[in-house]
C-alpha cells in the first residue's frame, strides 16, 4: 500500500522538491526597497507649446499660462498645475468663463514647418476648438547673478 502512494505522489514531490523559489513566487525579484519609484515622465517647470495651421502657442509658467493667436487676445490663465493621465500631462484651467486645456505627450513631433523636432506632441483645447502641435521645455534665459 506504501509503494502505491509513494508511486502516486512521488512524480508531485519531485516537482516539488525542483522548486527553488517559494510557492507563489515570480521568477523576477522585486525591486530593492531604496529603488527610485518612476511614476512617468517629468511634467514639472515650464514648457513651450506652438502649432501652425493655425498659428498658436501657449507658454507654461510658474506664475500662469497664455494663449497666444493671431488676430485674437491672449488668454491668461492661472497655473493649475500639471496633472497625470497616463504618460501625458494635463492642465486644465480657466479664465472668466473660458476653459484652456493643454494635454502634453511624450515622444518625436514636428511642426511642419521646419527641420525642428520637438519632444512632446502638445493638444490644446480652447472654445470647443483643438489646436494640434509640438511642445518643448523652455529655453529660460540664465538667472543673473
Amino acid at each position: 500500500m506504501r509503494a502505491r502512494i509513494l508511486i502516486a505522489i512521488g512524480p508531485a514531490l519531485l516537482a516539488l522538491a525542483a522548486c527553488d523559489a517559494p510557492m507563489g513566487a515570480s521568477e523576477t525579484a522585486p525591486p530593492p526597497a531604496d529603488a527610485p519609484v518612476i511614476l512617468g515622465p517629468d511634467y514639472g517647470g515650464d514648457f513651450d507649446a506652438g502649432g501652425t495651421e493655425p498659428f498658436w502657442s501657449v507658454k507654461v509658467r510658474a506664475g500662469g499660462m497664455t494663449l497666444t493667436r493671431p488676430d485674437q487676445q491672449d488668454l491668461v490663465t492661472a497655473n493649475p498645475g500639471p496633472r497625470a493621465d497616463g504618460d501625458q500631462g494635463v492642465w486644465d484651467a480657466s479664465a472668466g468663463e473660458r476653459r484652456l486645456v493643454l494635454r502634453l505627450t511624450p515622444g518625436d513631433c514636428s511642426d511642419g514647418m521646419s527641420d525642428r523636432r520637438h519632444g512632446w506632441r502638445a493638444e490644446v483645447w480652447v472654445d470647443g476648438e483643438t489646436l494640434k502641435g509640438c511642445a518643448d521645455r523652455s529655453a529660460a534665459p540664465a538667472a543673473r547673478p
